[in-house]
């Protein structure tokens, strides 16, 4: 039975903007006139603010009531954890971004009428992909996983983002070849501006990644660093969410952040309880993020070395390899909390479990090489 929700009343200047935006779609053939007996509302979402201060917004409809009676597209999108490390040991990197990505993926004909969305002066469909539809990532992955078939041993897509990365400059170019045919070959468009062709060290992924090295993207450590105690649960978890995305780089992150969790427990009132233990937790991630280190892409070919550690509320380690200089430098940092019942341990079996637990997180590193 088609899902169908009413529009939702705005001001007079948000239905001149949607009234703006839909002009412009229906002048670049991504949506159309539709009789469909499906609708979703039309919610307009504030962008960041630019750096003269202005803010513009961007047109989006919201799916929730089309996206409850979905079946679910299981297609896997890649650990963004892994392709860095990939990315990390490369001496030559490209980097591309697809032109509006979804929108170069066009909708079946049976389709196109469940994408059907209302706005105050008509009722329209798209015609390509639209951004919100539950399946999107999914689908989108795996036209990439498919376009770039047979290429994965140098190339790599995450959703609209896509990686070349080679050990020299001659197979840079050869690989480069390969890969923009495989696109052209898909008629997908790149956008010219977001180009990094050939580089030493690119940006992907919220990351400074190349040359054997991996480190967090400074203007997110900014932000980090600039942001204000929260006062609302969601705030909270935005700023753990950020934090967490560069755990890698913060020795003990499990630990730290404990105190963190606390006031957006379900138990918790809805009011946040930022106590003396929260503020210094919170500062003490921005210490850490600050002064992250840069760490060592893996090689696979070298010996790792992990060291473990326990205390009385956590469980850590860090992974580490050899470097050119002789030096012993971080791979990854990786730890977690200890459960109530865990922290009436002894020293010794907490220390046995984080020998336990770091070599079962790290497998993925360690499997058949000697460590």
């Amino acid at each position: 039975m088609p899902v169908k929700n009413n529009i939702f009343r705005q001001s007079d200047q948000v239905k001149e903007n949607i009234k703006v935006e839909v002009h412009k779609m229906l002048e670049l053939g991504v949506i159309e006139h539709s009789g469909s007996p499906w609708a979703s509302p039309v919610v307009l979402v504030p962008k960041p603010h630019t750096k003269d201060g202005r803010r513009g917004m961007r047109f989006c409809v919201d799916y929730r009531g089309l996206n409850s009676v979905t079946k679910t597209d299981a297609h896997p999108i890649p650990r963004a954890d892994e392709l860095i490390d990939k990315l990390g040991a490369a001496k030559y990197l490209s980097t591309f971004d697809l032109t509006a990505g979804y929108w170069q993926i066009k909708m079946a004909p049976g389709a196109k009428e469940k994408t059907a969305f209302s706005t105050p002066d008509g009722h329209y469909q798209f015609t390509v992909m639209p951004f919100g539809l539950k399946n999107a990532p999914a689908t989108f992955q795996r036209l990439m996983n498919q376009v770039l078939a047979g290429l994965e041993s140098f190339s790599a897509a995450y959703l609209d983002v896509i990686a070349v990365f080679s050990s020299n400059w001659q197979d840079h170019l050869f690989h480069l070849k390969k890969v923009l045919k495989a696109l052209q070959a898909a008629d997908l468009s790149i956008k010219a501006s977001k180009c990094q062709i050939g580089q030493g060290t690119v940006v992907y992924l919220g990351h400074l990644v190349g040359g054997g090295q991996v480190q967090p993207l400074q203007p997110n450590i900014q932000t980090i660093l600039d942001w204000a105690a929260p006062k609302t649960h969601t705030q909270v978890r935005a700023f753990r969410g950020l934090t967490g995305y560069y755990r890698r780089f913060v020795k003990g992150y499990g630990s730290i952040v404990t105190p963190l969790t606390e006031p957006t427990s379900k138990k918790m009132p809805k009011k946040v309880n930022w106590t003396e233990k929260c503020q210094q937790a919170f500062d003490t991630l921005k210490q850490a993020m600050c002064t992250a280190p840069v760490l060592k892409a893996p090689d696979y070919s070298k010996q790792f070395i992990v060291q473990t550690d326990a205390s009385e509320y956590g469980i850590g380690a860090v992974l580490s390899q050899t470097n050119v200089d002789g030096l012993d430098q971080p791979v990854a940092f990786i730890s977690r909390r200890l459960l109530p019942r865990e922290q009436s341990w002894s020293a010794i079996e907490r220390e046995a479990f984080a020998v336990v637990w770091s070599l079962k997180k790290l497998r993925p590193y360690l499997l058949v090489l000697t460590f």
